[in-house]
């Protein structure tokens, strides 16, 4: 077989397998990783941020894109975490917890790798959930997020923040789908 022929049949093999573990109509997550281990890059929202969430596009959970609580459960989703646990109209990010509690996940004071971290009040009236990505000997831990509050300038926009203050947070332990 010449050359050019073998290589371009390798290339539509590859192609093949790729898009068949896609699933039906879903782009397969990305796996580009944090330290920790979890996915945190390949948000399918990131290239239309801000402007999808000034423009309160609504993402395939019934939440809006570009904002915390549409990132996280994007996160869950790429890190093989449930989502079925989401009830559509009720996931401003200050209910996640008690959204969580009546579907029978936990909710800790202490944060874990994949957890949710929820902040009722914060971002009032609205508050912020962000996916934990590490943990510090000193009780601090990472987080990925969008729309942090009280930033104006990452308004609709990826943020890593590092050596977070437990303070005020709650921490949703969501468990691999099953």
């Amino acid at each position: 077989m010449p050359a050019g022929r073998l290589l371009l049949t390798l290339a539509l093999v590859v192609s093949v397998g790729v898009c068949a573990g896609a699933g039906a109509g879903e782009a397969a997550p990305a796996r580009s990783t944090e330290p920790g281990g979890v996915v945190v890059h390949g948000y399918p929202y990131a290239t239309r941020c801000p402007e999808a969430g000034v423009d309160e596009l609504v993402d395939r959970w019934g939440m809006y894109a570009c904002n915390c609580t549409s990132y996280v459960a994007w996160a869950l989703h790429a890190n093989r975490q449930r989502t079925d646990w989401f009830v559509r109209g009720s996931m401003d990010a200050w209910n996640w917890p008690n959204v969580a509690r009546r579907k029978g996940l936990r909710v800790a004071s202490t944060p874990r790798v994949g957890a949710v971290a929820a902040w009722p009040k914060l971002g009032r009236p609205f508050g912020h959930v962000a996916y934990v990505t590490g943990l510090h000997d000193d009780g601090t831990f990472d987080v990925a997020e969008y729309n942090r509050p009280g930033d104006r300038s990452n308004r609709f926009r990826f943020d890593i923040r590092t050596h977070v203050e437990r303070e005020g947070a709650s921490f949703i332990d969501v468990p691999e789908r099953g």
